[in-house]
């Protein structure tokens, strides 16, 4: 395992090291940001659900995990808030904190530790995730992260389907049809390797991106926010431990339980702070807490996944 994840965060020292270095500047970051979601995640999120053998068994575990957490992320969500509020952070920002702390990048990082750790049945559970968190997002998440009171089922609905219409949700869908029907046995040899390759350089890329991310912003300016930086990191302790309670008693098989537990333990998500900047407030702080829990992450993600390997 150590040598897995000296490869995990070798590649994040190198985007870190070449951000530091002007060797990959902000603009330049988001534009190695956009070809990882636009291009390699979709491509190995199709790639890896069209070479599977999708049956009925995986097809309810998969549903299973987008339920749980779809639910896992209301629950955990009003548990954290309720924790920033006792601790009397800005009530203006208790919206914004409530979705930035229960968000996870399991797209830019769990899908590498999917990959690297569990296999590629565990990148299939993994982009489970990555739809319940779409859902989650772009429903509750954006009423939440709005604070506006009354708005119609009819406009919530077409707010999730706006925001559901992504590269990812897309690939995840067209790479379970694709297995179903067999699609990938007619498709021509340069096509499948194509995919394959594409796909192949999401890990590496993806964590060179995060990397670079903490690295144009600079380690100590982000440690200089108290505020901030206890609320990611309690967000990184107790995300895991509700997590691990949550999942433990629930009856679904090894393969989900450790999948939930590990999602349930990466940093935030990369988008809610876009979501934010259009629709709330505390755009800087949702950011900072991006970067800083990606950073926690290092020291926190080792330890969740070698827990996670008593359900293996």
């Amino acid at each position: 395992m150590f040598g897995q994840f000296f490869v995990l965060f070798a590649l994040m020292a190198v985007g870190y090291f070449a951000s530091r270095k002007g060797f990959l500047n902000d603009e330049m970051t988001v534009g190695v940001g956009n070809i990882v979601l636009f291009f390699t995640i979709p491509a190995l999120l199709f790639s890896s659900l069209a070479n599977t053998k999708v049956e009925s068994e995986m097809l309810t575990n998969f549903a299973t995990m987008v339920g749980l957490h779809v639910v896992a992320s209301l629950i955990f969500g009003r548990i954290l808030r309720w924790y920033y509020g006792f601790r009397k952070f800005d009530q203006a920002h208790l919206n914004m904190l409530e979705v930035t702390a229960v968000s996870v990048n399991n797209a830019f990082i769990g899908f590498p530790i999917a990959l690297l750790f569990f296999g590629e049945e565990a990148v299939v559970y993994m982009s489970a995730g990555v739809l319940g968190l779409n859902l989650y997002v772009w429903s509750v998440g954006l009423y939440i992260i709005k604070g506006i009171k009354g708005e119609s089922p009819g406009t919530m609905l077409r707010t999730l389907v706006k925001g559901a219409i992504n590269p990812n949700i897309s690939s995840i869908l067209l790479g379970l049809f694709a297995s179903v029907i067999g699609l990938t046995a007619h498709l021509p040899y340069f096509v499948q390797d194509f995919i394959s390759s594409l796909g192949g350089i999401s890990t590496p890329l993806s964590l060179i991106y995060i990397g670079a991310l903490t690295g144009n912003s600079g380690l100590r300016y982000l440690l200089r926010d108290r505020e901030t930086l206890e609320a990611s990191l309690i967000k990184m302790i107790l995300m895991p431990i509700m997590a691990f309670v949550f999942i433990y008693f629930i009856p679904v098989q090894p393969i989900v339980k450790t999948v939930f537990f590990v999602g349930m333990a990466l940093p935030s998500a990369a988008i809610v702070p876009m979501i934010v900047g259009r629709y709330g407030v505390g755009v800087e702080i949702s950011s900072k807490m991006v970067m800083l829990t990606t950073a926690f992450s290092m020291a926190t993600l080792p330890v969740c996944v070698a827990i996670s390997h008593i359900w293996l």
